[in-house]
C-alpha cells in the first residue's frame, strides 16, 4: 500500500490536527477530545443517542466512551433518558448548557474543513466521499 495512502487511514495526522484545533475548547472547558466528539455526534445524530451507537459510528472503546458520557453528565452537559420499552436503554440528550461548547466546536470544524480542502474542488470532495464509502464498505466486509 502507498505510503500516503497508509498514513492516511491510519488517521495520526488528522488526530494531531484535530487536538491543535480544539485545543482552545479543550483547555477553556476541561474537556478532553472525546468529550467534545460525543457531544457533537449527540448534536448531530438525534435519533442514534446511546453510548452504543456512538461506539459503533465512530469505533472508540466503550470504556473511553462511557467515561467521556459519565464526565459530560457530571457537568450537566448531558441528560440520560431511559427508553420506555427497554429499561437497560438509556438514551442521552445535549442540555443547553452545553450550546456554547457545541457552537464552539462547530466552528473549529469549519476552520479544519477549510485547511484540509483547501484547493480541492467540490467534484473532488465528492469523489473522496464515495471513495471512503466504498473502502470502508470493503473493510467492514473483510472484518465478517
Amino acid at each position: 500500500m502507498d505510503d500516503k495512502i497508509e498514513q492516511l487511514l491510519n488517521g495520526q495526522h488528522y488526530k494531531k490536527f484535530q487536538e491543535a484545533t480544539y485545543a482552545r475548547i479543550i483547555e477553556e472547558y476541561t474537556l478532553t477530545l472525546l468529550d467534545i466528539r460525543v457531544l457533537l455526534f449527540l448534536e448531530k445524530h438525534a435519533s442514534r443517542n446511546t453510548a452504543k451507537d456512538i461506539v459503533k459510528m465512530h469505533y472508540f472503546t466503550k470504556s473511553n466512551v462511557s467515561k467521556s458520557i459519565d464526565t459530560l453528565l457530571e457537568r450537566g452537559y448531558l441528560q440520560k433518558e431511559y427508553d420506555s420499552h427497554d429499561r437497560r436503554c438509556i438514551h442521552l440528550r445535549v442540555r443547553p448548557e452545553a450550546d456554547a461548547i457545541i457552537q464552539a466546536a462547530k466552528k473549529c470544524q469549519q476552520e479544519m474543513c477549510q485547511v484540509i480542502f483547501q484547493g480541492i474542488s467540490q467534484e473532488e470532495i465528492l469523489v473522496i466521499q464515495q471513495t471512503a464509502q466504498k473502502m470502508m464498505q470493503n473493510i467492514v466486509e473483510a472484518m465478517k
